[in-house]
This record gives structure tokens, C-alpha cells and sequence, in this order.
């Protein structure tokens, strides 16, 4: 599990390390950070490939600039091609460019950029950071269209010009454009928007410099802006870093919380799970998520359908209840799957609601929730857990907005959910967010494509009811649950590269091996 910070938090962080450290310490940190990046990926390249920088006029523009020094002193061939020929502003960023005029380096002009991309370079994208707030300009736009265009490997300081370093988001939405970089190497703390939303289809590979001092040795002769000019001078105590945001749930999260059971154990030892919905003509969702508790070892599990019995002879295991008894001796309830909206399902979810079990409330009761205000108040009123799946067309009619107002800010939509409901969502989608009542969110570090399928999010719901079945709080088991399910279609898309033609009644089989080896 690694911290997530927003951009607000990380300048403070900056800020302090800045007031500690000689000047341009951090810059040589980060510009040491990608040019190492560079010369790992430059093996993968025919021999002399050119490295070209993109030069923007903030103190990303001075990482990459410092990082083409830095990979010319280790024998690189590279080239430098700037969005304007004025000085940057920021002092540090302004030294390094000094000093790379000083030492004969040119700044191309953009008018030089596609002769510089017919070189087939390895390209550092240093055109902007993380505090973009407009859409990429139509000078900066062209620049990003030709590189797309070149099909030249990226690699991103900080962030790929732009993205929301918070939101995840392509900055500008539909007006706007962003870099796709194959190498993201971002500084001081992960950021939320590396791992959520469009964003993931932009980032490529993260890696994380903390730009800590065993990350700053120098490996060429560049001085300006290095560590070489001696100690820190003697400045204000070191604070403490601020609390991070949020945080990545990855695999070595989900390995601590997965172990062997104990030898003496029964199936009264993991609870029993039941699955509420499977009216006519949805049976099938019902049944997956059904397929999803005993995949994720619920000891016992039921379906308890608003119509006739749902039965599946190839799984005899599961067995039926009617609605009137479907919460006796139960210890989670997955609800909603299949449910329907009518009637005879508001009265099994309020009476649902009204019970002192653990819930999963999943698609069609989450949209009775959403248009039945007594509903909603009964889910806000309970003192026991509850755990809510929608995808961002049932978030948005839960929060009264627009599905592209949630995609436009996963995490602060998932937290929305969680403080209106009283509840842990699980804000489902390319990068789950999922978020407790207090507040804390986590995005899941698991997920893939292949999942884009009827009946995955049935699965998936079935899978955390299972998790609290067996004791676990109800956010540790949405973590869980979607960590899982995420890794399960990876597993899947290893042989299955375009990640297509999953089927969700694959997903359990699947997710019998996620959970033991993981």
C-alpha cells in the first residue's frame, strides 16, 4: 500500500524541503530520477537513438533540461526543443537554463520539432506539471499531436502534460488534449490522478521518486543545480511531512490480509452469505453474485428471489430461500443483483435496511435508494455496516449529477457517496475508488478492461458480502473484494492481451485463484 497525495499537500511538502535544502537540490534529485529512467529505456531503443526533451516554461521544463545534461555527460546523444526562448521564471529552472546555453546546448525552436521526431528519439515530456489548470493551448496541442503522431516512447516528468494530477482527468475534458507517455516518473508522493479515470490510459508505467537524498547522487559533472556544492546550510527544524490524502490498495495490501485457514475450521467458520434478488428474467445476476461469495470462500450461500426459486443444478451448493426468511441465520447480505424495482423489491431492501446485518447494496437497489427518499433515510439511519457498488451512472443518480460530473472527479465523488449514505462506496470503474463514512479513501491499485462485460459488478458484489461474511469490516472487505476482482481479470487478460470476450461466469473461477496466490 503507498500514499496518495494532492497537489495542495504536495507543495507544502515541497515547500519545506525547499526551505531545508541548498538551491536546486530538489531539481537535480528529480532531473537524476528521469535521466536514470532514460537510460533504462533507451536499451530497449536501436543503438544512438537520440533523446529529445520538450521544454516547458516551469520547473518541469528545468527536470527535463537538467536530466538531458545529465544523460549528455554519460554519453547520450540528445536535443532540446523548447515551447518559448524566454528565460523561465522559477530561479531554479532559470539556473539550469543558463547553464545549458552556457555550455553551448541549443534550444530548438518548435519549427524543428518534426524534424527532431523523424530521429525516432526517446522523448521527455517536460512541457508542463502538476499545476495546469487550463487546456493545453493550441501551440502546446500541436506538439502533443505530433508526438502521438511520431509513435516515439515517452517518458513524463511529474505528470503527462495534461492530466489532473488530482482528478485523473484529461484537463479541459472533451476540449482537451494530454500527452500519452509510456514512463511517468513522478516526484516527492504518488498523486490520486495517476490511478483513477481516463488518466490510466496516459500514465503508462509510474514510478515513484521521493526525491529523498538517497535518490540525489549525482552521476555526471553537471554542477549547476546539484548537490555538489557542499552540506545545507543550517535552516528551520525539519517537520514532520503532511498526512497523505488517500492511498494506493495494491497487491502487497491484499497479500497482508490473505492467509491459509486454520486446519480446524468448518463452513460455520465463514458465514453464510445471501444473495437477494434473481427476479424473472435477471436470474443470471443473482446467481453470479452468488457464484461471486462462494468463489471468495463464504461458508454458505443463499438466493432468495423476489419470484420463483433461483436454482442452478451445476451448482448445487447454493441454495434457495424465500424472501420472507432470506435474512434468518444470514451473516452479510448481498442485495440488489437482479432485484428489480417494483414493489415486492422496496419492501425486501427496506426490510433489508431495517435489519442488523452487514449489506451489499448493488444496482437496482442502489436505484431505489436513489429515487425512494425513505429508503435513503433508512440507509443513513443504521448502525450497521453497509457497503454500496454502483457503477457512475448509479453514483450519478445517487448524488444527483451527471454521469461525466463523477468520472470528472472519481475520488471526490466516492467520498460524496460515503459521507450522503453513511456508508463504504465502492465507486466502480477503471481505477475503483472506494471510500469509508469517515472519509478515507483508497484506490484500487487492480483492474482491467476485460471487465467491461455484463454481470462482472454481480461478481464483484457477491464477493464482498462473502469477505464480511467472514468478519471482515466493511471497508477492509471492499478493498479486498475489488482488489480481487480487478486482479482476477488481469490474470485473465495475460493470455488475453486486447481484453475482450470475458464472460462474468469466467470471473469466479478466476477469482478462486486470485484469493490463494495472489
Amino acid at each position: 500500500m503507498s500514499n496518495l497525495y494532492r497537489t495542495e499537500t504536495l507543495r507544502r511538502i515541497e515547500g519545506a524541503r525547499l526551505v531545508r535544502l541548498p538551491a536546486g537540490t530538489l531539481m537535480h534529485r528529480a532531473a537524476t530520477a528521469v535521466a536514470r529512467s532514460a537510460n533504462q529505456m533507451s536499451r530497449t531503443l536501436p543503438r544512438g537513438a537520440p533523446i529529445l526533451g520538450l521544454i516547458g516554461p516551469g520547473n518541469n521544463g528545468g527536470d527535463a533540461l537538467l536530466a538531458l545534461s545529465i544523460l549528455a555527460g554519460q554519453g547520450f546523444p540528445v536535443r532540446a526543443c523548447a515551447l518559448s526562448t524566454d528565460e523561465p521564471g522559477a530561479s531554479d529552472a532559470r539556473a539550469v537554463w543558463q547553464q545549458w546555453i552556457a555550455r553551448g546546448g541549443r534550444l530548438e525552436p518548435l519549427t524543428s520539432l518534426a524534424t527532431l521526431l523523424a530521429q525516432c528519439p526517446l522523448v521527455i515530456d517536460g512541457l508542463f506539471g502538476i499545476g495546469l489548470a487550463r487546456p493545453l493551448r493550441a501551440e502546446s496541442a500541436a506538439v502533443v499531436i505530433a508526438l502521438a503522431a511520431s509513435g516515439s516512447p515517452v517518458i513524463a516528468v511529474d505528470v503527462p502534460s495534461g492530466i489532473d494530477a488530482d482528478r485523473g482527468c484529461v484537463v479541459g475534458g472533451r476540449d482537451g488534449i494530454a500527452v500519452r507517455a509510456d514512463v511517468t516518473v513522478t516526484m516527492i508522493g504518488d498523486k490520486p490522478g495517476l490511478h483513477t479515470g481516463p488518466a490510466l490510459d496516459y500514465v503508462g508505467r509510474v514510478e515513484l521518486a521521493s526525491l529523498e537524498p538517497t535518490e540525489a547522487r549525482p552521476r555526471s559533472n553537471v554542477v549547476a543545480g546539484s548537490e555538489s556544492g557542499g552540506p545545507a546550510q543550517p535552516g528551520p527544524a525539519s517537520e514532520p511531512d503532511p498526512a497523505p490524502d488517500g492511498e494506493l490498495f495494491d497487491r502487497r495490501a491484499a497479500v497482508a490480509l490473505l492467509a491459509p485457514r486454520a486446519l480446524d475450521t468448518h463452513k460455520g467458520s465463514f458465514g453464510a452469505v445471501t444473495v437477494i434478488g434473481g427476479a424473472s428474467g435477471t436470474t443470471g445476476a443473482a446467481l453470479l453474485a452468488a457464484r461471486g461469495a462462494q468463489a471468495a470462500g463464504a461458508g454458505k450461500v443463499f438466493i432468495a428471489s423476489p419470484d420463483a426459486p433461483v436454482f442452478d443444478p451445476g451448482q448445487p451448493q447454493l441454495m434457495t430461500r424465500t424472501l420472507e426468511h432470506a435474512l434468518d441465520d444470514a451473516d452479510a447480505v448481498c442485495i440488489g443483483c437482479g432485484l428489480g424495482v417494483g414493489e415486492v423489491a422496496r419492501r425486501a431492501l427496506a426490510n433489508a435496511l431495517r435489519s442488523s446485518l452487514v449489506l451489499v447494496i448493488d444496482a437496482d437497489a442502489l436505484n431505489l435508494i436513489a429515487t425512494e427518499p425513505a429508503l435513503a433515510r433508512a440507509l443513513r439511519a443504521r448502525s450497521a455496516g453497509a457497503v454500496l457498488t454502483p457503477h457512475p451512472l448509479e453514483a450519478a443518480r445517487l448524488l444527483d449529477c451527471a454521469a461525466a460530473d463523477v468520472q470528472a472527479d472519481r475520488v471526490a465523488s466516492a467520498v460524496a457517496l460515503a459521507q450522503r449514505y453513511r456508508a463504504t462506496a465502492v465507486l466502480k470503474g477503471a481505477g475503483t475508488v472506494v471510500c469509508d463514512p469517515a472519509s478515507t479513501w483508497s484506490i484500487v491499485g487492480s483492474g482491467s478492461p476485460a471487465l467491461a462485460t455484463a454481470g462482472s459488478g454481480d461478481v464483484l458484489a457477491g464477493c464482498i458480502a462473502a469477505l464480511l461474511a467472514q468478519g471482515r469490516a466493511p471497508g477492509e472487505a471492499a478493498r479486498l473484494g475489488a482488489w480481487l476482482h480487478g486482479h482476477a481479470a488481469q490474470q485473465w487478460q495475460r493470455e488475453h492481451p486486447n481484453g475482450i470476450g470475458l464472460s462474468a461466469a469466467q470471473l469466479p473461477d478466476l477469482l478462486v485463484q486470485a484469493v490463494n496466490a495472489p
